[in-house]
C-alpha cells in the first residue's frame, strides 16, 4: 500500500532544507531592503575607525568607478580609499540602483579582490591574509568592500552605521 501523503511531506521537507541552504549561503550579506546608508560617512568612518598600514587616498566618482569597472547605471554613489600601493589595504563604499545592481557590484568587488591577489602574490605575499579574508558586505542595495586587518572592528562600524 502506498502512502502519497508521505511523499508530500518529504517533498515539503526537503523544499524546506533547500529554501534554508540557500539563506545560509548568503554570508556577507542582508537582504534589508530598506536600509538607508551615506555612501561617504561610512567609508569614511571605516578610514577613521579602522588602524592602516599604509596611507589611503580617497576616490570619488569616475575614478573610483574605474577601478571597479562600473558605470552609473549600476552604482549611484561610490566613495574609495586606496593604498599607496605598498599594501592592498582598500574601502569602498557602493550604492546601487538595486536589484541586479547588487549583484553587479558584488561580483566587481570580488574581481577587485582577485586582481588585488594577482598583483600582489610574489610583490608582497603578507598582503594575502587580508585579499584572502576580504570583508565583502551586501547590506540592501549597498555593497562595502573593507580590506584591513581587523575584519571585527570594520564589521562592527558598517553594523553600528547601518543599524544592523
Amino acid at each position: 500500500m502506498k502512502h502519497p501523503i508521505w511523499k508530500k511531506i518529504a517533498a515539503a521537507a526537503a523544499a524546506c532544507v533547500l529554501a534554508l541552504s540557500l539563506a545560509a549561503c548568503g554570508g556577507g550579506q542582508s537582504q534589508t531592503a530598506d536600509v538607508t546608508i551615506d555612501v561617504a560617512a561610512l567609508a569614511d568612518s571605516l578610514h577613521d575607525g579602522l588602524t592602516f598600514q599604509d596611507q589611503l587616498t580617497a576616490l570619488d566618482g569616475d575614478a573610483a568607478m574605474g577601478i571597479y569597472g562600473l558605470d552609473s547605471t549600476t552604482v549611484s554613489q561610490i566613495k574609495v580609499y586606496v593604498s599607496t600601493g605598498a599594501t592592498a589595504e582598500e574601502i569602498a563604499v557602493m550604492e546601487t540602483a538595486g536589484g541586479d545592481a547588487v549583484d553587479t557590484a558584488r561580483a566587481a568587488a570580488e574581481k577587485r579582490v582577485e586582481d588585488q591577489k594577482a598583483a600582489f602574490e610574489n610583490y608582497q605575499p603578507k598582503e594575502m591574509t587580508k585579499l584572502g579574508d576580504p570583508l565583502i558586505e551586501t547590506r540592501g542595495k549597498y555593497v562595502i568592500l573593507c580590506l584591513s586587518d581587523d575584519n571585527d572592528a570594520a564589521l562592527a562600524i558598517i553594523d553600528e552605521k547601518t543599524g544592523a
